[in-house]
């Protein structure tokens, strides 16, 4: 090449001389044309075609040099680039390893945050670029409908909490009731709790008797038939009496019972209404406060804030993007790999990342995806992740890519 670039500067400044000559053979032949018989410096015209025509002779072997030199030229790049373009292909078309593959930096994975509902921007804590963790909030948004909300369910809330204590009370003073009477009714005799019957069987029985005795008397001729009579009407009266107090006596035990077990139908039920409107106003409560919670925006995953696209007091409907995240830690560079060495690679293998940084530096990864599918130009998508420990900012960037051979 240097040869080449040393021929042109000889045939170039020797065609400047020539070309200066002309210029002036060309002045002197314009001279001659004013005095036909003599030039300006004294020469005759016929001198002056001599001299033309020799420097016509020595310009022309100039330009063919040039034009040689030229010609070699470009043959010889046009040799050298084919060659490196073919040894290049033919690598291509062999092997992935050893070859630098041209790439594009992006996040594993960018975390999209949305309103859950229609609120105004109030306040905003964080800006592009700040790293963030998850749970740390990111802006407010103002919302007096979910204020009024939790208010209304806070009153709720109260007020079944309030129904609950008292019948808690109330069950507390039916209970104590229940135990004074049992304490009462334990001081009685025993014989006298069903006293009536058993009174009334006693005197049935003494009924009876007398009149089985009246009867004796009475067939025996010995009284007359109205004390028999008074006698029977006497037995019957208190053979009623005994069947009242043995029925009386049943229906209250079956009423007290019946009523007892009403009493305790009708405090469960209550129980359970009300913790069901206790639960209900507990659940509504719950709901409000995280409505009220929602209006507080924090960050789902750990990341870098790569977009804001909302500003403050600006009002916003349900499901707007308030923030985009983005995950520096780790990276993925994307290269593009002909089909003819994608079978080659597989999940896991190792590369090498050659990242844009001041000063460059290489870095190792992993393959993490290989995309079955070719694209338009027959080339696969093949992911190599790599770790960003320092969250430098390289997404969007080129960077190259080689994998090393096994």
């Amino acid at each position: 090449m240097s040869n080449i670039f040393d021929a042109l500067t000889i045939a170039n400044r020797e065609t400047d001389e020539d070309l200066i000559s002309l210029l002036d053979t060309q002045q002197l032949a314009e001279k001659a044309v004013e005095d036909p018989n003599k030039g300006p410096d004294g020469l005759s015209l016929g001198n002056s075609r001599r001299r033309l025509a020799e420097l016509s002779v020595r310009l022309n072997p100039s330009f063919r040099i040039l034009r040689i030199c030229l010609l070699l030229g470009f043959v010889g790049i046009a040799l050298i680039l084919g060659g490196g373009h073919a040894f290049h292909s033919s690598a291509l078309t062999k092997t992935p390893y050893g070859v630098t593959f041209e790439s594009t930096i992006r996040p594993v994975s960018d975390i999209r945050i949305t309103a859950d509902g229609v609120g105004t921007v109030s306040e905003m804590f964080v800006k592009v670029g700040d790293v963030v963790e998850k749970g740390q909030r990111l802006l407010r948004m103002s919302d007096a409908e979910a204020q009024l909300a939790l208010e209304q369910a806070k009153i709720e809330l109260a007020a079944a909490r309030q129904n609950v204590d008292q019948l808690r009370g109330q069950l507390a003073e039916v209970n104590a009731r229940v135990a004074v009477t049992q304490g009462r009714q334990q001081q009685v005799p025993t014989r006298q709790w069903h006293d009536s019957p058993e009174r009334a069987q006693a005197a049935y029985d003494e009924a009876l008797i007398e009149y089985n005795r009246v009867r004796e008397l009475y067939d025996a001729g010995v009284i007359a038939k109205q004390q028999l009579d008074a006698n029977t009407m006497s037995l019957r009266m208190t053979k009623d009496d005994l069947d009242n107090a043995k029925s009386i006596a049943s229906a209250s035990e079956s009423l007290q019972q019946d009523q007892s077990e009403q009493a305790k139908l009708q405090a469960q039920v209550t129980r359970e209404e009300l913790q069901l409107q206790l639960r209900q106003a507990d659940l509504k409560y719950q709901q409000a406060q995280r409505r009220v919670d929602g209006t507080v925006v924090r960050a789902t995953e750990d990341g870098v804030v790569a977009e804001i696209p909302v500003k403050l007091g600006e009002r916003l409907s349900e499901g707007t993007l308030l923030v985009q995240l983005t995950q520096l830690n780790p990276l993925v560079a994307e290269v593009q790999v002909a089909a003819a060495m994608v079978d080659i690679l597989h999940i896991g293998q190792p590369a090498f990342v050659l990242l844009p940084s001041i000063p460059p530096r290489k870095v190792h990864g992993t393959v993490r995806v290989i995309n079955p599918l070719p694209a338009a130009n027959m080339t696969h998508t093949v992911e190599v992740e790599f770790k960003n420990p320092s969250l430098q900012l390289l997404a969007g960037q080129p960077a190259e890519v080689t994998f090393p051979k096994p």
